[in-house]
C-alpha cells in the first residue's frame, strides 16, 4: 500500500467519525494544528527516530496536543503511532483538510507575488474569487522575487500567471521561433 492510500484511509476514517459526532470544525482545527506542528524540524525528527518506542512517541505528542486538541484527534494520532505509521501524520492532516474543504464547499487558492501584498488587497482578491466561484475561499499568499513583478494565482487545479518573468519567457520563446528573413 502506498503512502497516499494510507494517509487517505486514516483521514477518511477520522472524517467519518467526526461527521457522525458533528465535530468536523473542531477536528479540522486539530488537523491544521497538526499540519503546522509537522512542519517543525524537531517534531519531524522525533517522528522518525527509531530509538523511541511508540509509547514514548505518543506521550511526547500527547503532552504537546492534549490541551489544544479534541479526544478523537488524539485517539487517531495514538492509533497511527501504535501502528508505526507516524510518518504519515502530515499526509493524514492534509487529506482530512481536503475532505473538510470539499464538504464545506471551500476553494483553496494561493497567491504568489513578487512583492509583499497588504491585507486589503488580499481581502479584495479573496472576494473576487469568492464571487467568481460562488464559494468560500481559503487564500494563502507568499512571495517569490523571481517573478520580478506581477503575480501567479492558483485556484485548486487552475493557474493564472500574470508575472513579468512568465511574460519574458514567452517573449523569448517567440523571438527564438521567429526566423529572420534576408532580402
Amino acid at each position: 500500500m502506498n503512502e497516499s492510500q494510507i494517509s487517505v484511509r486514516y483521514a477518511k476514517a477520522l472524517f467519518q467519525s467526526a461527521a457522525e459526532k458533528q465535530i468536523l470544525d473542531s477536528v479540522n482545527k486539530d488537523m491544521e494544528l497538526l499540519s503546522e506542528t509537522c512542519e517543525l524540524d524537531d517534531f519531524q525528527y522525533m517522528l522518525v527516530l527509531p530509538s523511541l518506542q511508540p509509547s514514548q512517541k505518543y506521550k511526547f505528542v500527547s503532552s504537546i496536543f492534549e490541551k489544544n486538541m479534541s479526544e478523537i484527534s488524539l485517539s487517531l494520532i495514538n492509533l497511527v503511532i501504535k501502528n508505526k505509521r507516524e510518518t504519515y501524520l502530515p499526509g493524514i492532516a492534509r487529506n482530512f483538510k481536503d475532505l473538510y474543504r470539499r464538504e464545506k464547499g471551500i476553494r483553496s487558492a494561493e497567491l504568489i507575488t513578487a512583492a509583499e501584498v497588504d491585507d486589503s488587497t488580499i481581502k479584495s482578491i479573496r472576494e473576487v474569487i469568492k464571487n467568481a466561484f460562488d464559494s468560500d475561499v481559503e487564500l494563502t499568499s507568499s512571495m517569490d522575487r523571481d517573478l520580478i513583478g506581477g503575480f501567479v494565482l492558483k485556484i485548486e487545479d487552475r493557474q493564472y500567471d500574470a508575472s513579468v518573468a512568465s511574460n519574458l519567457r514567452k517573449m523569448k520563446k517567440q523571438l527564438l521561433q521567429t526566423s529572420i528573413e534576408k532580402k
